[in-house]
């Protein structure tokens, strides 16, 4: 078996993580006051413990700060391809008795094992996070959340990713790997429409010239499709998470059913935009 590394992750991602415990305490103590079941779902989970760039200290990853979150969630999913993280994971749980773990590909596991466990009918409901090392999320995933009525969902839309490898100004030079990998996780081809226009100018033989769009069209075109095409009711302006050189390595995305629960995650990012 392959030694386990913990992932090194930035000042970013230690914020994300600050962000889904707080909400997640929030939920909690909403639906516990409703009587409705409620569980948390983590694909791409990781061991639960990463490092710290800055300090290259330890930090408690999301599946970790799920376990402690009060009031408690009923049931915990856990899902990552890589059996060394779920192995340490598996350490980290014990032999707690409400914590799924799921060595699998995390698309495959949500559609067939978990997401069918989430029923509006059944009064189940769940807060997932969908946190994908890159582009390797299909889009059935995110349309089942939000037909459900019954899912909170947080997404990393990874952006700086999809500029390196698929939002080229040559979009003729792009492999096909990566724009399959688009298509699955945007759901369809209208991503192309959202990432490019045409040009006001022409070349010299007339052909019309395309321009790539900037990331904030790209990621305002996903936001109404996560409304329009998912069936989320609320979806709140999603915040960017930048580097040192104030770039954005990707957007954090939150979808719900309720209205309410927009209000609440507008407040909590409010905290942080100015990061």
């Amino acid at each position: 078996m392959t030694e386990l590394v913990f992932d090194e992750i930035g000042y970013w991602s230690e914020i994300k993580l600050e962000i889904i415990e707080k909400y997640g305490a929030a939920y909690t103590s909403i639906l516990k006051k409703q009587k409705l079941k409620k569980y948390y779902i983590d694909a791409f989970c990781g061991p639960g413990v990463h490092l710290s760039k800055e300090s290259g200290e330890q930090v408690a990853g999301s599946p970790a700060r799920a376990l402690h979150v009060s009031p408690a969630f009923d049931g915990y999913f856990f899902i990552d391809l890589q059996p060394e993280k779920t192995d340490y994971l598996q350490r980290l749980c014990g032999n707690r008795t409400d914590v799924h773990i799921y060595t699998a590909d995390a698309t495959t596991c949500l559609m067939n094992e978990v997401l069918p466990e989430i029923k509006y009918e059944k009064f189940t409901r769940a807060l997932c996070l969908l946190d994908p090392y890159g582009l390797h999320l299909d889009w059935s995933v995110i349309e089942t959340a939000g037909k459900s009525r019954a899912i909170d969902m947080f997404l990393n839309f990874p952006v700086m990713d999809m500029n390196r490898n698929v939002f080229w100004r040559n979009p003729d030079r792009v492999a096909q790997d990566a724009l399959d990998r688009m298509t699955n996780f945007w759901g369809d081809e209208t991503w192309k429409q959202a990432a490019y226009a045409p040009s006001p100018q022409s070349d010299f033989f007339g052909a019309p010239e395309i321009i790539k769009q900037e990331n904030e069209g790209i990621v305002a075109a996903f936001r109404e499709r996560l409304r329009n095409v998912a069936g989320f009711q609320s979806v709140a302006e999603p915040l960017p998470m930048r580097n040192s050189n104030n770039a954005a390595v990707y957007y954090l995305f939150f979808a719900s059913p309720k209205l309410v629960a927009e209000k609440i995650i507008t407040g909590i990012f409010a905290k942080y935009r100015s990061h």
